[in-house]
């Protein structure tokens, strides 16, 4: 369990030195056209999963709505200062599925232009990366945890399995000592019986002969 959870630690920290690097520029078609904005691949995340935690971080700031025929998610007119310090900002985001892996494509507009190349907007989206990295680690701390338990389980059945054996081994032992014992009382018994069966023969011998000497004298 501690070596499951070092390797979490030692992934979150990876994912915050590697997230500045991650995040891109980019000029990509969302409602309003074709706009630059920013956008990061989470190694792991599922496309749903991020959304849902994209609507609980930027409960932070407001309310976060969804356009399902763009397949966007937007938040409007809300405080970030990291974007914006003297205007309230709009910001959309989209998710799309990838293999092992889901990208965050995030734009924002601040006094009615969108942010081009914002230094603010990548920091947003880096800790929001952050974030969504430690979920889908956490989630797969929770995976393995299942799957050690599973192999827990199995151990301790079989450490009580082998238990039973040494016990059926035990009992064995007890029985075929007690056999032992028996076997050799039953010689012992043996031997007493051939002597009193030679006795009782010779006896009979001497009443035959008894018998057979009537009348002879």
């Amino acid at each position: 369990m501690k070596k499951i959870l070092t390797i979490m630690t030692l992934m979150v920290a990876f994912a915050t030195i590697m997230s500045a690097q991650n995040v891109k520029a980019i000029e990509k078609t969302m409602s309003l056209g074709k706009q630059k904005g920013f956008y990061i691949e989470v190694e792991g995340g599922e496309k749903e999963n991020l959304k849902d935690i994209w609507t609980d971080y930027m409960k932070n700031f407001g309310k976060t709505k969804h356009n399902k025929k763009a397949k966007e998610y937007y938040t409007k007119d809300v405080r970030i200062p990291v974007i914006s310090s003297s205007n309230s900002v709009d910001v959309y985001a989209i998710f799309e599925e990838g293999r092992n892996q889901a990208t965050i494509y995030v734009w924002a507009v601040s006094g009615g232009e969108f942010v081009d190349n914002s230094k603010g907007l990548k920091i947003f989206t880096q800790d929001y990366y952050l974030i969504a990295r430690k979920e889908v680690i956490n989630k797969e701390v929770k995976e393995q945890e299942k799957i050690l338990k599973k192999f827990d389980d199995r151990m301790n059945k079989l450490i009580k399995k082998n238990a039973g054996y040494h016990k059926d081994i035990e009992k064995a032992e007890n029985k075929i000592r007690k056999a032992e014992e028996n076997i050799e009382k039953n010689l012992n018994d043996q031997d007493e019986i051939q002597a009193e069966l030679i006795k009782q023969k010779e006896v009979l011998d001497m009443i035959v002969e008894k018998f057979n000497n009537i009348g002879k004298n």
